[in-house]
């Protein structure tokens, strides 16, 4: 409702006549102490919205209040390490941070990629992590492939690692198939046979997708749909962890242009290794507490973790060293694992997994 220092004026008048309080009038310099003892400010509106949009957000709110009292009921009786939470996320082919450094007033600020093409296509990654703070291995890629599938060639020389599990589709995101394979090959054989499963509400991952491609061992996994809408409020790799992923990659991206590395980062192969060093990066205990942080923050586990460093913190930016310590070469990383600082050749091109 927009509302002016006139209308808090009318509203004490109205109250004034209701009330039989002869005596008073709200002056302006009332309505300023009025404003000032309860903090109101005068502000620009951000945006514009419709009533039936503020009740949808309370319908949302409910939504997912009810959700999270469901879960707890399962947390009591699952434990916290049989709690998984898998969803998808679009990756750019070249992913870069939309800031840099700049002279102050600069009006136009540029910055340089390998390929414009490669900022506006994109592929797919769904990680699953547990409510422990857990990140399940391998990683599922779904890249954009002419015809929707990995021609022979392709399948010869396509990159693989043993964190990985990689498939293709005409667009790079998931149809219902692929949901059927991962849960098939990736999930239903790295959880335990008694867990419960979060996905969100697109059709794709329906329970009739899930019955049909449950095994006999994964009679016990329970599924649990997290309500349209309330994805970013309530689904863990939604609020904090997708973040710190991308970051990472960001990050990444950003020393291959700053040290002019011999690095296509829109190419197949390399997308793949990337991914899978970065699964391999996060996969450390180290950063438990940044994926206990997104279930913390999603409102589903009460105590918040311990402070932690993000990946970027301790891999990039906590780096003293210049050199490798393998070569001697221009260090870009430090290992979260053995915590060796790395140059391009024996982290990216040797493919460090630890």
């Amino acid at each position: 409702i927009i509302i002016h220092d006139i209308d808090i004026a009318r509203w004490v008048a109205r109250a004034q006549e209701e009330e039989n309080a002869p005596g008073f009038t709200a002056s302006e310099t009332w309505v300023r102490r009025f404003k000032f003892m309860h903090n109101i400010v005068s502000r620009k509106v951000t945006k514009f919205v419709i009533k039936k949009s503020m009740l949808l957000e309370t319908d949302l709110e409910n939504k997912c209040v009810t959700f999270i009292k469901n879960l707890k009921y399962y947390i009591g009786h699952y434990g916290l390490k049989n709690i998984y939470n898998s969803d998808q996320s679009r990756f750019q082919l070249e992913f870069h941070t939309g800031r840099i450094l700049a002279r102050k007033g600069t009006k136009k600020v540029q910055t340089v990629v390998q390929s414009l093409s490669s900022t506006t296509h994109s592929y797919t990654i769904q990680p699953t992590i547990t409510a422990d703070g857990r990140l399940l291995s391998p990683l599922s890629i779904v890249l954009k492939e002419v015809g929707g599938i990995f021609g022979p060639r392709v399948q010869e020389n396509i990159f693989k690692a043993r964190n990985i599990y990689t498939m293709a589709s005409k667009s790079g995101k998931l149809t219902s198939q692929h949901v059927k394979t991962w849960l098939k090959d990736v999930y239903f054989p790295n959880v335990r046979a008694k867990s419960v499963l979060l996905l969100d509400s697109w059709t794709g991952q329906c329970p009739n997708i899930i019955a049909e491609t449950r095994s006999e061992f994964a009679t016990d996994i329970v599924l649990l749909t997290i309500p349209a809408g309330t994805m970013r409020k309530i689904q863990p790799l939604d609020v904090y962890g997708f973040r710190m992923w991308k970051n990472f990659i960001k990050y990444f991206s950003n020393m291959v242009m700053l040290l002019d590395l011999a690095i296509n980062l829109h190419v197949r192969n390399n997308i793949l290794k990337l991914q899978s060093l970065t699964h391999n990066q996060f996969s450390l205990p180290r950063f438990r507490n940044l994926f206990k942080y997104a279930w913390f923050k999603s409102r589903h586990v009460q105590n918040k973790p311990t402070e932690f460093q993000t990946s970027v913190e301790f891999c990039f930016k906590s780096n003293t060293k210049i050199y490798c310590d393998i070569c001697g070469q221009t260090t870009i990383i430090i290992c979260s694992w053995c915590k060796k600082s790395l140059c391009v050749t024996h982290f990216f091109h040797e493919h460090h997994l630890c």
